[in-house]
C-alpha cells in the first residue's frame, strides 16, 4: 500500500500503488470538500478562523482533516449543542452524534484535535477548518446558518462520495425517501417508523390542500398549486435532431400543479457550481 499526500501532509489517503487514477481521484474529492465547506460558509455570511476560545458563545462549524463535520450551536447561557457528522467515503447517510449540552474543553486550533465536554464527542481528529458565525447575530439566527450549512455539506459530501467507483462501495442514492426517512430520524433521535409517519402526514396535508385549490406553502423552498391549463390542439412537431414529425396529441382543459419556488431557493441554485451536478442524457430538441 502506499498513499496520496497533500494539505502539508496532514492527510494520507491509501490506495493500491499500480492505481495511480484512483489516488488522484481521491485527492480531488477531499480538495472539493474543502472547496465546498468554503463557499458555503461565505454564501452563509460566516468568517474562517484559525482558531476559536473556549468561552466564545458563537455558533461554528469545523471540517477535520478525515472530513467530518462538527457543529456547535450558539451558547444559549453556558453550554450549547453539538453535531457531529462522521461521513469519511459512505454515499447514503452519514452517522451522527448529537449532544445538547457541551463545550469545548480548550481552545480549538486548525491543525489540531478539538477536545468537548459533556458529549459522547471527547475529541476530533485534527481540524482543516474553522467557521463561526459574525459578532452581532442573534441565537436564533447563528442556529439557522449552521443549521443550513451544516445539511447543505453532509449531503453534498456524500454526493461527492458518489462520484468515486470504489470497491464495496454502497450505491444507495441519499435522496431516496428511504434514505431521508433513515437521515431524518438519526437527526432528531428518532424511529424510522415515527420519521416515516410524520413525513408521510406532512406531504399528505400538501396534497389535501392542493386539491382543496389552496396555495400551500412549503417552508422556504416555495408553495404549491393549482393553476387552469386550457385545451390545446393536436399539432406536429418536428424533432430537431433528426428531422421527424412528431404528432403531439390533444389535450383536454384541466386543472394542472404548479410549483412556484422562493426567491431564496433561486438566489441559492444560481450559485450552485455547475461542475457540481451530474448531467444526464440530452433530451430530444422539438421545434412547433
Amino acid at each position: 500500500m502506499s498513499g496520496v499526500q497533500f494539505l502539508g501532509g496532514r492527510y494520507r489517503i491509501a490506495c493500491k500503488q499500480d492505481d495511480e487514477a484512483a489516488q488522484e481521484r481521491l485527492a480531488g474529492l477531499w480538495l472539493e470538500r474543502f472547496r465546498l465547506f468554503s463557499a458555503q460558509c461565505k454564501a452563509l455570511g460566516m468568517e474562517e478562523l484559525p482558531s476559536m476560545q473556549a468561552d466564545d458563545a458563537r455558533a461554528a462549524i469545523f471540517l477535520s482533516y478525515s472530513g467530518s463535520l462538527i457543529t456547535l450551536g450558539p451558547k444559549r447561557g453556558k453550554e450549547c449543542w453539538l453535531e457531529y457528522a462522521s461521513i469519511k467515503m459512505r454515499t447514503d447517510v452519514p452517522e451522527l452524534v448529537r449532544s445538547d449540552k457541551t463545550n469545548l474543553a480548550a481552545e480549538a486550533r486548525v491543525d489540531t484535535v478539538a477536545m468537548f465536554e459533556g458529549s459522547a464527542l471527547k475529541r476530533s481528529s485534527s481540524l482543516y477548518r474553522i467557521a463561526v458565525c459574525p459578532a452581532g447575530l442573534s441565537p436564533d439566527e447563528q442556529e439557522r446558518r449552521v443549521r443550513e450549512a451544516t445539511v447543505y455539506l453532509t449531503n453534498g459530501f456524500i454526493k461527492l462520495n458518489k462520484t468515486l467507483s470504489l470497491e464495496g462501495a454502497d450505491e444507495v442514492d441519499q435522496f431516496t425517501t428511504k434514505a431521508i426517512i433513515n437521515y431524518v430520524a438519526k437527526k432528531n433521535g428518532a424511529t424510522q417508523v415515527l420519521a416515516r409517519a410524520l413525513i408521510d402526514a406532512y406531504l399528505s396535508m400538501i396534497e389535501t390542500g392542493l386539491l382543496l385549490g389552496e396555495r400551500v406553502s412549503v417552508g422556504k423552498l416555495g408553495g404549491a398549486s393549482l393553476r387552469y391549463q386550457a385545451a390545446r390542439k393536436a399539432r406536429l412537431v418536428k424533432n430537431l435532431k433528426t428531422g421527424e414529425d412528431l404528432l403531439v396529441p390533444a389535450k383536454p382543459a384541466a386543472m394542472v400543479p404548479k410549483f412556484s419556488f422562493s426567491q431564496s431557493v433561486k438566489e441559492k441554485c444560481s450559485s450552485v457550481d455547475p461542475s457540481l451536478i451530474g448531467q444526464g442524457d440530452d433530451e430530444d430538441e422539438l421545434e412547433d
